[in-house]
Order: C-alpha cells, then sequence, then structure tokens
C-alpha cells in the first residue's frame, strides 16, 4: 500500500494507504481522511459516520493522486501506522495447493475435479 492524496471530483482532498486495482473500483483506500487546514494540518474520517476502514472508489469519481507533503505524511501515519502496518501483513499472497488447503479438523479434503486422459 502506498500513502497518496486523493482528490475527488467534488472537490473534497482526501489522504489515505492505497492500492490501485485492475478492475472497476479502481482504487482501494485504508483508512482515508479528509485534509483540511492551513497552518495544521487536520485530519477527519472519510467517510463520516461509518467505521469501515476499507473503502473502494470507482475511477469515474477521481480526479487525481498524488504523494503528500512530509507534514501530512507524518501526520497520517502517525495516526494511522498500527492499520498500515496490519494491512500491509494481510496482503501476502498465498499460493494454495492441495498440501495447504485450509480445511476443518474434521473434514477430509477431495478434489472437485476430473482429470481427463492426455491422448
Amino acid at each position: 500500500m502506498d500513502l497518496a492524496i486523493v482528490v475527488l471530483k467534488t472537490g473534497q482532498t482526501l489522504i489515505a494507504a492505497t492500492d490501485q486495482l485492475e478492475y472497476e473500483p479502481k482504487v482501494h483506500l485504508l483508512c482515508p481522511c479528509v485534509i483540511s487546514g492551513k497552518q495544521k494540518v487536520v485530519l477527519t474520517r472519510w467517510p463520516e459516520h461509518t467505521p469501515d476502514e476499507h473503502i473502494l472508489l470507482q475511477s469515474d469519481i477521481l480526479l487525481t493522486m498524488c504523494e503528500p507533503t512530509e507534514a501530512v505524511a507524518e501526520a497520517y501515519t502517525n495516526k494511522f501506522s498500527k492499520q498500515i502496518s496490519e494491512a500491509r501483513k494481510k496482503a501476502e499472497p498465498i499460493v494454495l495447493n492441495e498440501d495447504n488447503i485450509p480445511t476443518e479438523p474434521d473434514d477430509e479434503y477431495e478434489p472437485k475435479y476430473i482429470e481427463d486422459p492426455i491422448y
């Protein structure tokens, strides 16, 4: 996840840890905040009235994305460093094969495919 400023077509400027996705919705935001204040950086959770930390955005509402200044990046990191580090840990891909299929203790793994003979 990369830290980025996200400017929406509505005029709102957000900061969030972001992942750009291959398909719509195009952007995954972690703990997005509206940036306000000229002298002192003020971060307000966005969207309001929800405890959700993971927000998906469609590309048609994005105006641009860019790098934050050091002051804004530091304010965000101080506020959300725990959530960002947890998201990075969970983002590691896992390749499943017959040796590491997660199952219940009493379940037996049975492949659900039939192999065709090769001619």
